[in-house]
């Protein structure tokens, strides 16, 4: 039973985290600030950008599962490389 508890006070401060940082669940919202934040540019550029690498994908309606690829992608992108 505290396993249960302890999970579930896990996830409900994994998704408080995530709404006060965001102020959304949607992982292409997620993408969207965090590629604004990044790159410095306004965020019609950016989502503009991102409509267009996911047209390029071949995604003409990107789900939240398209989305959260693409902003693990893009998370992943910015870490350093191990040596």
């Amino acid at each position: 039973m505290k396993l249960v508890l302890a999970v579930f006070l896990a996830v409900v401060a994994a998704s408080v985290v995530t709404f006060v940082r965001y102020e959304s669940f949607s992982p292409c919202v997620w993408m969207e600030q965090d590629l604004a934040e990044q790159s410095g540019l306004p965020v019609l550029v950016v989502q503009s950008r991102i409509r267009a690498g996911f047209l390029i994908e071949g995604v003409v309606d990107p789900d939240p599962y398209d989305c959260v690829l693409a902003w693990w992608r893009f998370r992943a992108e910015g870490l350093p490389e191990e040596s």
